[in-house]
């Protein structure tokens, strides 16, 4: 073999390896997304799974839908407590949706129903403390999400997943 023949085939087998690691990174970029997606996913989960969680939303609902009682003075601080860790949760959420970090069709199908209600009782928690504080941002993420779900009711199931997947199977092993 000579010489030329050499760094030709050199060429070769650098072109190749060049395409392989090419191929390779972005095979480890899909493979990133899809852990970085499915951890969101799980976070989210995990926050609406809370003892805290649900107890701050049976809270939340247990008061008048208009929140009337949200706009007295004083709030009791349980349900301070209460509005503060639901908003500040589903403000987190709005914006992980927004990022598209997490699904906006998961997160509708997981607990659209109850973050649309929860906007719904403290929406006039949230517009009295943008009042007081002179900022129109508080919150902002939680709003957007609910007026999300109520924008797209494409998403939201007509039939209870009981009903629509009833015929499902399991995969096979």
């Amino acid at each position: 073999m000579n010489l030329d023949t050499l760094a030709n085939l050199a060429d070769i087998v650098g072109a190749f390896l060049v395409i392989i690691g090419v191929i390779f990174g972005v095979i480890q970029i899909r493979y990133y997304r899809a852990e970085r997606h499915e951890n969101a996913t799980m976070e989210i989960m995990r926050a609406f799974q809370t003892v805290e969680f649900t107890s701050a939303l049976r809270m939340i609902n247990q008061y008048q839908a208009d929140c009337r009682r949200c706009s007295e003075a004083p709030v009791p601080e349980e349900l301070q407590e209460s509005m503060l860790l639901i908003t500040s949760t589903l403000e987190s959420i709005g914006l992980m949706v927004y990022r598209r970090l997490v699904p906006f069709r998961l997160v509708q199908q997981l607990m659209g129903g109850s973050i649309q209600a929860a906007w719904y009782i403290l929406r006039g928690y949230v517009e009295l403390t943008r009042e007081t504080t002179g900022r129109p941002s508080v919150y902002e993420w939680f709003q957007w999400l609910a007026e999300q779900l109520d924008r797209h009711p494409e998403h939201q199931d007509d039939i209870g997943a009981y009903e629509k997947y009833k015929n499902w199977r399991p995969e096979r092993d």
